[in-house]
């Protein structure tokens, strides 16, 4: 059986913070560039599979900690509804890109790009803009989609940011799967989840 351990809290919630973010600027008027960062930057960290060595420290992930918790508590409020429908359909996302020929490859190969681009590395708008075009051709062609709910306003002023976020969020979910997670889990391994999620918080 698959154990609950750091890596796999850590990256679930970096799925969740993912969305949380994603819903935020959606619906309010939150600058969350700089909040973005340590999840954006993660795309680009491939050496490791320590979710610690990727995210840092926990408080980087605390809204998305929070928001697992509430979840798995069975909360459901609107936004929390929609949150999760956000973070069920990443996940899903990220299983078709792995029954895609070649498509994991074809992402790996433009994140190396990146990561070989020492100019768009120092500057965080740019780094927005290069996860959003990954996003934009190799993740926009498949089902589902993620449609994001809010107002047009916020939606038309941080589309770019919204595809970065969603794009950590796979990221994330890769992580996720690689130290054993799954959707079955939260499903039949709720309250096991839960019990575990403040051991790493704290």
């Amino acid at each position: 059986m698959i154990k609950i351990d750091r890596n796999y809290i850590f990256s679930l919630s970096a799925l969740l913070q993912s969305v949380y973010l994603v819903n935020k600027i959606a619906t309010t008027d939150y600058d969350a560039l700089s909040a973005s960062e340590n999840l954006l930057k993660s795309i680009y960290l491939k050496n490791t599979f320590e979710t610690k060595d990727i995210y840092g420290d926990c408080k980087n992930l605390m809204d998305g900690h929070n928001l697992l918790k509430q979840i798995l508590k069975g909360k459901n409020n609107i936004s929390i509804i929609t949150m999760q429908k956000y973070a069920l359909n990443i996940i899903l996302i990220q299983k078709n890109i792995n029954k895609i020929s070649d498509l994991k490859g074809l992402i790996g190969k433009k994140i190396d790009n990146y990561q070989e681009d020492s100019m768009i590395a120092t500057n965080l708008n740019d780094l927005v803009t290069y996860s959003e075009e990954i996003y934009t051709e190799y993740i926009g062609i498949i089902r589902p989609r993620v449609v994001i709910s809010g107002k047009k306003e916020y939606l038309e002023k941080n589309s770019s940011l919204i595809r970065a976020l969603l794009l950590s969020g796979i990221r994330a979910t890769f992580l996720w799967e690689y130290h054993g997670g799954s959707k079955w889990q939260l499903m039949f391994r709720r309250k096991e989840i839960l019990s575990k999620c403040d051991n790493f918080f704290s």
